[in-house]
């Protein structure tokens, strides 16, 4: 009598989202798949619709590490000023470009339907908040450093604005906020 074992990859969950990433930067979202994560990691087809039900759900596990890995940046960039965080933010987009534009929903079609990716942007900014020491108010400045420097990084992923300048920019723009702001 022969015995058939039941196949079993180990952290599956991990090796998927890995193998996700590595597709998303070779190929963008649209080049992400179920089926072609799951023949990188050599697991059944049938497997990974017991940790994502569907490409989207894929994506945003993908996104959400991305955001984990962003606020670890932000929270270990030294000196909590605007210098610093700048560096940090635009360092981390600019070296993941295609991630860090997944991280803002590109490619995942109803991010409605992921209030974890939401709950993601929220924590990110919470984090801009605490380290520009303005717990207080996770609104305002924060949420204005924010837009500053993800309006810059995505220029500078473009190819916009140079990479080198793009903090100087961002001082700039915060200092005319300030001065308007009065």
């Amino acid at each position: 009598m022969v015995v058939k074992r039941a196949y079993h990859h180990g952290d599956l969950r991990r090796a998927l989202v890995l193998a996700a990433r590595e597709a998303l930067v070779e190929r963008g979202p649209e080049g992400v798949s179920l089926r072609g994560t799951v023949a990188k990691v050599g697991a059944s087809t049938a497997a990974p619709y017991r940790h994502f039900r569907d490409k989207d759900a894929l994506l945003v596990a993908v996104a959400l590490e991305g955001h984990a890995e962003l606020q670890g940046c932000l929270r270990a960039c030294g000196a909590g000023t605007v210098t610093a965080l700048g560096h940090s933010y635009l360092g981390f987009a600019v070296e993941n470009p295609a991630l860090y534009r997944l991280m803002s929903g590109a490619g995942i079609g109803d991010r409605a339907a992921y209030p974890e990716l939401a709950e993601a942007h929220r924590v990110t900014c919470a984090v801009l908040a605490e380290r520009v020491g303005e717990r207080n108010d996770p609104g305002g400045f924060p949420v204005t450093l924010w837009c500053l420097l993800h309006g810059l990084a995505t220029l500078v992923i473009d190819g916009h604005v140079e990479s080198g300048s793009a903090v100087a920019e961002a001082e700039r723009s915060l200092a005319f906020l300030a001065d308007a702001r009065g």
